[in-house]
């Protein structure tokens, strides 16, 4: 036992030299293409290495790369309230990728959001609610501290990234029987959560299974709003991550009142129309916060969109939708539907992410607190 102990160490110290001994921009290079999974446990190698694989540039040049990768793989949620997951490659979605992701615990979970390869989710064990982060590249979890709400108010989570802080949020509404609505923000950075003062306009959001796929990369979060007397006119409601402020966003003129689902199209917001002809258009916002920016860019008449409901678009910008009770992504260059192969209940519930190799840490810094009036809480750390 002692002599494979002494044999280990000996190989790590042997690692660490050889590695150590190559020019900076040659290591970069090697690393920057190594799984996330195997760069975490190569960081109690060497202090040095260690250094090199937690810089916040090397972090973000290796999530620029997974990104960017061809080779895209697809993490479906099939139900609203399921830990049943599966993984798929984008050029063969009826393969199911065996062993890929595993939840960290057994129970039901409700998919909020995911960026940069964290995943937020939302854990119900019996009449409990726990929200996690969870970054299944290297297997780390946290679970942020919660905030008392009564269950008897309607609430809506959401999750992103903002740039300006370089920190990864979470915004909870929840509606008052007085009509006030609530606006709670947890900073990852931070690690805890604070109440938003200014008042929420009272717009009536529209249920989770519409909420934005691939939401909250930019620094923005949505919600497709009712508002008006008779809550039948909707509206774009966003949430600025980094000034923590509402404004709206109005839909294209002749878009109001039909079946609009909103979406992530090459990196712009993008709204996914079903019209009474059956045909399904998708309309992107070039100019982001201009609603007269907002120009047709699909139609698909392929399918009827009294079959059809709209989930997505993946990095690559094919289209994601579920009909006749299977999942199938659409690709517009090549004029090609890819199935996956399984049933997802019409696909009421089902979300499809991209699984992005990640080293974005998750435990809060503990440098940073929260501070004054606005504090609701502080996070397990």
């Amino acid at each position: 036992m002692a002599g494979s102990r002494s044999k280990r160490k000996h190989r790590r110290a042997t690692m660490a030299t050889t590695i150590e001994k190559l020019p900076d921009h040659l290591l970069f290079d090697i690393l920057i293409r190594v799984p996330a999974r195997t760069l975490a446990q190569m960081r109690s190698v060497s202090r040095p290495l260690n250094a090199l694989l937690s810089e916040p540039s090397f972090i973000k040049s290796h999530l620029h790369r997974s990104i960017k990768s061809d080779d895209e793989i697809l993490l479906v949620f099939k139900h609203l309230y399921s830990f049943e997951v599966t993984a798929h490659r984008s050029s063969s979605p009826h393969l199911e990728l065996r062993n890929f992701i595993q939840f960290p615990y057994i129970g039901l979970h409700e998919f909020i959001g995911a960026v940069n390869g964290l995943i937020c989710l939302q854990l119900v064990t019996g009449n409990e609610y726990f929200i996690q982060i969870w970054n299944p590249s290297i297997s780390a979890l946290l679970e942020p501290s919660q905030i008392s709400i009564s269950r008897e108010y309607r609430t809506s989570l959401r999750f992103g990234f903002d740039p300006c802080n370089d920190d990864y949020k979470i915004v909870r509404l929840s509606h008052l029987p007085t009509d006030v609505v609530l606006v709670h923000v947890y900073s990852m950075r931070k690690g805890c959560w604070k109440l938003i003062t200014e008042r929420f306009l009272s717009y009536l959001w529209r249920s989770g299974e519409d909420k934005v796929c691939g939401d909250g990369h930019d620094g923005h979060l949505h919600w497709l709003c009712y508002h008006g007397a008779d809550h039948k006119i909707e509206t774009i409601v966003a949430f600025d991550l980094g000034t923590e402020r509402m404004s709206e966003i109005g839909l294209p003129v002749d878009k109001m009142g039909r079946k609009n689902v909103l979406g992530v199209l090459g990196g712009k917001l993008c709204l996914m129309s079903c019209l009474e002809d059956h045909n399904c258009e998708v309309w992107l916002m070039n100019e982001y916060g201009n609603a007269e920016s907002w120009a047709k860019h699909h139609v698909f008449s392929q399918f009827s969109a009294n079959n059809m409901r709209p989930l997505g678009f993946t990095l690559s910008n094919e289209f994601l939708f579920a009909t006749s009770e299977v999942l199938s992504m659409y690709d517009p260059v090549a004029a090609k539907v890819k199935s996956f192969m399984f049933k997802v209940g019409r696909g009421r519930h089902a979300k499809v992410v991209p699984y992005v190799d990640s080293l974005v840490w998750i435990t809060p810094d503990k440098r940073k607190r929260c501070s004054g009036k606005r504090m609701v809480t502080t996070s397990k750390s």
